[in-house]
Formats: structure tokens, sequence, C-alpha cells
């Protein structure tokens, strides 16, 4: 089956790849990432061809990813990540075939994934290939920069949030393996295995368009052997890791951070609860916790784990809020009761597991409802995300001030 033999709708594609990746069928696979590229404008099909390149390389097929990349190159395809790759089959560079950042412009404002793809081509023109803190340097600046400039919300974890999850994992006892829920572009788990080079990350995206511009980073880094990037629903794809087998023993990771739709933390932590692949001691770093709704996840974490959580603001660019909030839940190895819920540094515990009160629930939904709107059926303006992310942060702290969680005004420290 070749790319060009295949068309299939987009909200298909995420399906698809995932079934390809998860058993084994990288021909398939790689035919898919091409044919999705070509629906991403002309930068798309050398950002599909070094992803496809990366995936036949991750399945031991060496020379195939070789004449992948050359079949790209011939056909005018070229980007940096590319040409570290084919530097390790002993190619030379071919500066004649780079699209000039003006033509790259104008084509990727054609795609809905034109904030990413953009991104992409910014990091690949300027970051330091082989290099991961200069990779993630070049994505803080476009965003600080380019989106900030738009008022375009970057949804990547940034400096300040991946400090807090970086810092989070010295003070945690750790194996070797990170698990990411929502990879985005890359950024997260790129800075962990810049500063964590014995911990491999395995880091699940729902998008393979991010997927795609991921796998690009990482290539472009030059970490690919410390990372696997897995395309697929959470709910659909947990289940699938926790039967893959490493070293002869079944997989269990000793940190998990989350960084997607609050609201969904809930069923995630569930589905990796029942399946027990976290260590008991793991150490959880949850992302945006409050505007986006983490109701049931904040009480799973602090009633259901042996754990100590706090919540931890950070500085964002963002119109809606000046601020967001991490979760961090640190784990016990002994059967000792519950310690609690930390906000800011108030010592106030709780020992008994109960259900939710009715204020998480209705939260719960709230964000739900919002998400199937801004997330799914992407018909809420941005205004109304505006409206909605304060009003929930509010209401988040609120609820969580009357059951108990923090002092009776809500009030948190402000981000340094």
């Amino acid at each position: 089956m070749s790319a060009a033999e295949v068309t299939v709708p987009a909200t298909l594609y995420t399906y698809l790849i995932m079934d390809m990746e998860q058993f084994g069928l990288v021909d398939h696979e790689v035919a898919l990432l091409q044919s999705l590229g070509k629906q991403c404008g002309e930068s798309g099909h050398s950002l599909a061809a070094v992803a496809a390149a990366g995936r036949l390389l991750a399945e031991g097929r060496p020379a195939q990813a070789r004449t992948l990349l050359c079949d790209a190159v011939e056909a005018g395809c070229w980007n940096s990540a590319m040409q570290l790759m084919l530097k390790a089959f002993g190619h030379d560079y071919h500066p004649h075939l780079s699209m000039t950042p003006h033509v790259r412009s104008q084509l990727l404002e054609t795609s809905p994934h034109w904030k990413e793809l953009a991104l992409a081509q910014y990091v690949l023109d300027h970051a330091c290939p082989g290099n991961p803190l200069s990779v993630c340097d070049a994505m803080d600046h476009f965003a600080d920069g380019r989106w900030e400039t738009l008022h375009q919300w970057s949804k990547s974890a940034g400096n300040l949030k991946s400090g807090v999850l970086c810092s989070s994992l010295r003070g945690a006892v750790l194996g070797s393996e990170l698990l990411e829920i929502g990879t985005y572009c890359g950024y997260t788990a790129l800075r962990v295995v810049a500063e964590f080079p014995s911990i491999r990350v395995s880091t699940i995206e729902v998008d393979p368009v991010y997927a795609i511009v991921a796998r690009n980073m990482i290539a472009l880094s030059g970490v690919a052997n410390s990372l696997d990037v897995w395309t697929g629903h959470s709910k659909y794809l947990l289940p699938r890791l926790a039967k893959r087998q490493m070293r002869g023993q079944k997989l269990k990771y000793s940190a998990l951070y989350m960084d997607r739709w609050g609201s969904e933390y809930h069923d995630d932590f569930a589905v990796l609860d029942s399946l027990r692949i976290l260590e008991r001691s793991a150490l959880i770093v949850a992302d945006q916790v409050l505007w986006t709704g983490a109701s049931l996840f904040l009480w799973d974490v602090a009633n259901r784990v042996n754990c100590s959580t706090r919540i931890v603001p950070v500085r964002v660019n963002d119109d809606a809020i000046q601020e967001d909030f991490l979760a961090v839940s640190v784990g016990s190895s002994s059967d000792e009761p519950c310690r609690g819920f930390d906000i800011d540094t108030a010592s106030r515990q709780m020992f008994v597991v109960k259900p939710p009160p009715s204020c998480l629930y209705n939260l719960h939904a709230d964000a739900e409802l919002f998400r199937k709107k801004w997330v799914e059926g992407r018909s809420a303006s941005a205004a109304e995300k505006v409206d909605f992310a304060r009003a929930m942060q509010q209401q988040m702290l609120a609820a969580l001030a009357e059951i108990g969680y923090a002092s009776p005004d809500g009030a948190l420290p402000s981000a340094p």
C-alpha cells in the first residue's frame, strides 16, 4: 500500500495510526503518516518523512528509513531534522532544497494546525541540531514572540511549568520510566530527557499532527532512543501499553505527567490505577488543574492514593488567566494513610475516603460541557474561553476552600 492509495477522513487518522503502531504494521503506518503530511501543506511533507523514518528506525528497519529519507530529498523535501538523520547514514547536506521562510509561512497558514507547523519550522530553522535544550529554548522563543504577539494561547508547558516538573523529579524516588499524557509538540518530554538522561519517557498524543511535530523535535534533538511517542486516546492506549513487556517484566512507571483537559484526568487516573502500572511511590504532576476543572482528579489523589499533594501556581501568558496551577503529588511506598492535600503551605489534612461532594461533581460536569464545545466541537469563541477559564478557576478555588482544602477566601501565593 503506497501513500498515494491512502485517503481517510481526518478524524480516523488517530485510531488508524494507533492500531498500526500497536500491531506493528509499520508499512501501513508510514503510508498513513505520509498521507497526513500531504494534508498539512508543503512543510508537512518533510515533517511526515522524518516521523515515518523515525518509526521505521524504532522498528529495526534502518535500510527502509534511509530509502524513505533519500526519496523525500529527491522529491524536494528538506528540514534540519532530516539532515541530522541523513548524516547518520553518511549523506551530505543539500541547502538548495530548503524553502524560504516567507514561502513556508504562506503555506503553513492554510493548515488547521498552522500554529504547530509554524512552531516546528521556526525550531527547525533556529535550534542547534543534537541539543534538546536548544530545541526547547527555540520553542520558548517562538511562543514568547510570535504566539504572544498574535494573542495565541501556547499549549506548550513552557520553561516555568517544566521547571516545576523537573524540580519535583529531583526530589522523588525515580525509577527508569516516566509516562506523559499529552505530548503536544514534545517540549516537556525533551526537557525531562535533557535533565534526566537515565529516564525513558513514554508519551501519548491523541492528535497525529502534534505527534508528527513532536517526532521532528525529538529527531532534531538527537534523543530518539530515550523517547517513545505513541498516537492515540489514553483510554484506549493505556491498556495496550500495560501489556507491553520490558526486560521480561511488566511495565511500571515511577512518574506521571498529565497535560491535557483537567476534567479527563479522573478517567486517566482510574485506568492507570486499575492497570497497576504506576509505582506505589510514583510522582504525579498534573497541569492546569483549576481552570480546566480537574475537580474529581484532585479528590482522587487526595483520598485514594497514599500521597501528599500540593497545588503550585505558575505565571502564564494567557489572555484569560495570569497564573495557572499544577498539582504535584508525591507517593509513599508504605501503607500509611494519605497525608492529605495542601494548597500553599497550609497543613490541613484529610484521612477519610468518601465520595466527592456534589460541588466537585458539578464543576466536573461544567468542565466537560465546555471541553466538548471548545476542544471537540471547536465551536466556542476565544472570548467564551476567557470567560470560562476565569470563572472555573475561581469556582474551583471556592469549592476547595469550602471542603477544607484551602483558606476560606481561596487565596493562593503569587507565582514568583
